[in-house]
């Protein structure tokens, strides 16, 4: 069976960055499943995934653009320390997680911490880094029609519950 929209999707992977330092590795865990054609992916990496079948092998260098996008000096904020409780602590490269414009979580680094002011970094850790990435397809399956309501897998390659009680 092809790789295409509405297919779940499991693979092991390796990505690793500019610098050959691991950043994930699955090759020897469970595999790692999704809803294909539904934006969960990198655009490159669901491109180059896209017609393969089971125990196909995708290897690609992302450029920042395809991986996490370039940094931007807009997503970093110096904030004055009065504007915050006096209560929370900052620790720098400790990070948290706001809602994000659209709703969705996103994660914010804290780069640096004065006795007047705390700097925030909302851009992700990887951005304006190469990534390369390395995937092995372990199975490609019709999604059901609650799964691509849901957005995702209800259950793991081996079969076991996603553990979302239906959500």
């Amino acid at each position: 069976m092809k790789i295409e929209k509405d297919k779940i999707v499991f693979i092991n992977y390796l990505m690793k960055n500019g610098e050959d330092e691991t950043l994930e590795d699955t090759r020897e865990t469970s595999p790692t499943g999704f809803l294909f054609g539904h934006g969960q992916l990198m655009p490159a990496i669901e491109g180059a995934l896209a017609d393969k079948e089971v125990g196909a092998l995708v290897k690609l260098n992302l450029s920042p653009d395809e991986a996490f996008g370039e940094r931007s000096e807009e997503l970093v904020e110096t904030i004055e320390r009065s504007k915050f409780s006096k209560d929370m602590s900052f620790v720098k490269g400790s990070q948290f997680e706001v809602p994000g414009p659209d709703g969705h979580p996103e994660a914010i680094c804290v780069q640096e911490v004065t006795d007047t002011h705390v700097t925030l970094d909302r851009n992700h850790p990887m951005a304006g880094k190469t990534i390369s990435f390395e995937a092995t397809v372990r199975d490609v399956r019709d999604a059901t029609s609650l799964e691509i309501e849901h957005g995702h897998p209800m259950e793991s390659a081996s079969g076991s519950d996603c553990g979302c009680s239906g959500h």
